[in-house]
């Protein structure tokens, strides 16, 4: 009977230990967008990023809040294909045309800071 209880006593304890590891997992918050009056929170875990011949990609979601609730998950794709500038498209997007990214969008920002990914702005543009 020692060894049973002993035994729950360890499986109980190591489904504990395994509940509560920390997680990596992070919402960073990048910006307050007026517009919809809520705050952008990046979340970090979801961000990839690849570099090949033909350019380079970078994937991240962020979660738009507003009064302390979710309001939407915006899931961005930026992507600079040789000398030509960064171009995005969101899911929340209508259409497949991609836009130009403007020097201070915060969250393409963020994600260069992240990934250690250099860029530069001329005008309106970044390349």
């Amino acid at each position: 009977m020692k060894r049973f209880v002993f035994l729950v006593m360890m499986i109980a304890a190591t489904m504990f230990s395994v509940a509560v590891t920390p997680c990596e997992a992070k919402d960073i918050w990048v910006d307050h967008w007026q517009n919809i009056n809520a705050d952008i929170y990046v979340m970090d875990e979801t961000l990839a990023w690849e570099e090949n011949l033909d350019g380079k990609f970078i994937k991240v979601s962020a979660k738009a809040v507003q009064n302390g609730k979710v309001k939407c998950i915006i899931k961005w794709k930026f992507i600079k294909y040789g000398q030509e500038m960064w171009r995005y498209e969101t899911n929340q997007m209508s259409g497949n045309n991609m836009t130009v990214v403007s020097p201070g969008d915060k969250v393409f920002d963020f994600c260069m800071k992240r990934i250690g990914w250099k860029y530069r702005t001329e005008d309106f543009w970044c390349y």
